[in-house]
């Protein structure tokens, strides 16, 4: 299988020609158009919410935040275990 890949901007009336090079194999093809769908940006935290469509300032890290959460609860519940699991010993 040989592959052909272009970048192209979709004009107004939405028709693309596409000229492939001279060597590639003459038959049967499938054509694909991928578009770019970036074009609305969200950022999903962990927690799974959805941000705003607005990007948050380079300082801000959604992901770094929620992250720290995780972490900060993930001690506490260690810690809790460790109590008690000292605590049911010296029973």
């Amino acid at each position: 299988m040989r592959t052909h890949k272009i970048k192209v901007t979709i004009p107004a009336d939405h028709q693309l020609v596409v000229r492939v090079p001279d060597d590639f194999p003459t038959g049967p093809a499938e054509v694909i158009i991928q578009a770019d769908s970036s074009v609305e940006q969200r950022i999903v935290k962990l927690a799974g919410v959805l941000a705003p469509q607005v990007p948050p300032p380079p300082h801000v890290d959604p992901i770094a935040d929620v992250l720290q959460e995780f972490r900060h609860e993930r001690q506490q519940r260690f810690e809790k275990l460790e109590t008690d699991a000292g605590g049911q010993e010296d029973s």
